[in-house]
């Protein structure tokens, strides 16, 4: 049933005003949202990443002009970039998917779902791009509507997820082998002296894990040249502040797996509204490394998923090999580019050029590995790095359009 009233726009500048706090939790609790949007996220990343970094935060919030209902919320950050000022959705290289909350019924209803386009779209403020590397076409069912046709960029990537309803389940399983397998190499494990698997609830065993899956995480991709934002003190505090207020009552799922004193793999789930949205792992590069613990984690935050009554399992932003293996269903991820200016036009086919050249050098990983060592240096060399190692400066694996290699 469509809305009755036309709808209105309103900015905010802080996800602690009023007004939109109440907006947000009505939103949250019968809309449609990700975890990387629930409220307890979007205040760790303001108040925890936005001091550190360049830009501002801005809400867009569209209410329902009759009733005052909330109908969507969109989380901006301003930010001028070489001259050129960019509205991006707030991120900070930590939201898988840029998908705003939403009410279900409007955004199904095409006259209400067009009409907060168009109410969002006049109340951006002045600007030369509105830049979203992230859009999902829809999500558990509900179209986005910042997704839009023509305006949209192909960047080679996606995400997959699983549904978790036992015939679902049981057909994934019976049709993909990595399930029986890791079964094997689970009770492989379980033989081991001192083998245990650890759901994190106390501070002690949050930080215990976290270290370790920071430790284990630099190895790895330091070894890749792959930057990590893991290592960043702010990023690692914004996830430890999460576990330490969610890990007791349900809301994020903290695992660790272990042999006496070696940590085998870690693993960090964001539980909301249903879906089990995997966003972090670690893996030791040792002996037990044959047994597959990483691909074991997956497997027991699924079990633990179907246990506790969630619906989905999302294996999170990332098109990787491993996650077809367990047979979800694929997800498309493209970025949307809007300029409004010139210099936003000359930004924006620049940010098509280093898209097109990141697809080009997927399929050369060594010249690949070359760039991004290089890229580093550069950025760092004109300020605009971040060393993710040691948390200084600002985000060493981007240039100048935000669209990482």
């Amino acid at each position: 049933m469509a809305h009755a009233g036309r709808p209105v726009a309103r900015r905010f500048d802080t996800i602690h005003d009023p007004g939109l706090v109440e907006r947000w939790t009505r939103l949250e609790e019968s809309g449609c949202t990700t975890g990387f949007l629930s409220l307890d996220f979007a205040r760790s990343m303001e108040d925890g990443l936005t001091p550190e970094r360049p830009g501002a935060p801005l809400y867009i919030a569209i209410d329902d002009g009759q009733t005052g209902a909330p109908l969507m919320i969109v989380p901006l950050l301003a930010d001028t970039v070489f001259g050129v000022q960019r509205l991006e959705f707030l991120d900070y290289g930590i939201v898988d998917y840029h998908f705003p909350l939403v009410d279900p019924k409007a955004c199904t209803d095409p006259q209400s779902f067009a009409a907060m386009r168009q109410a969002f779209a006049a109340a951006l403020p002045p600007h030369d791009i509105l830049l979203f590397s992230k859009v999902i076409r829809e999500y558990r069912g509900v179209p986005n509507p910042l997704w839009t046709d023509g305006r949209l960029i192909e960047i080679g990537e996606g995400a997959s997820r699983i549904e978790l309803d036992p015939d679902s389940l049981e057909r994934a399983q019976r049709n993909h082998s990595v399930y029986p397998k890791m079964a094997k190499q689970r009770t492989r494990l379980e033989k081991l002296p001192g083998f245990e698997i650890v759901e994190a609830t106390t501070a002690c065993e949050i930080d215990q894990i976290l270290g370790v899956m920071a430790r284990q995480r630099r190895k790895r991709m330091s070894a890749q040249g792959i930057p990590d934002l893991f290592q960043d003190p702010a990023v690692f505090a914004h996830y430890r502040r999460l576990a330490m207020s969610g890990c007791k009552d349900g809301r994020v799922l903290l695992l660790g797996l272990r042999v006496g004193d070696t940590w085998l793999a870690t693993s960090y789930c964001l539980c909301h509204q249903g879906v089990l949205t995997g966003v972090l792992c670690s893996l030791d590069e040792g002996p037990y490394r044959k047994h597959s613990p990483g691909l074991i984690a997956t497997i027991l935050e699924i079990e633990w998923g179907r246990r506790h009554g969630f619906a989905l399992y999302d294996f999170g932003a990332g098109s990787y090999g491993y996650k077809d293996r367990f047979g979800g269903r694929h997800r498309v991820i493209k970025t949307l580019g809007v300029p409004a200016t010139l210099r936003g036009a000359a930004c924006l086919a620049a940010c098509r050029a280093r898209i097109a050249l990141r697809l080009w050098l997927r399929h050369r990983p060594a010249l690949a590995r070359t760039v991004r060592r290089a890229k580093s240096l550069i950025a760092a060399a004109i300020g605009r790095g971040r060393d993710v190692q040691n948390g200084v400066g600002r985000r060493a694996w981007i240039l100048l359009l935000g669209c990482p290699l």
